[in-house]
């Protein structure tokens, strides 16, 4: 795995962190947009991996 996807991952995993401490559920949602969107960075990162889900 690739620096950058290293980074990635440990952010994913703060939001998910946030979302088992927070019973807003705008946060929740907001929380779920932000990881949607580093998992579609990944997959950028990586075309040749196909469809990444960790």
């Amino acid at each position: 795995m690739c620096e950058k996807c290293v980074e990635i991952d440990k952010t994913i995993a703060h939001y998910r962190w946030i979302k088992e401490r927070v019973i807003d559920p705008s946060t929740h949602q907001a929380a779920d947009d932000l990881i949607e969107k580093l998992e579609a960075e990944k997959i950028a990162l990586h075309p040749e991996q196909g469809l990444f889900r960790p």
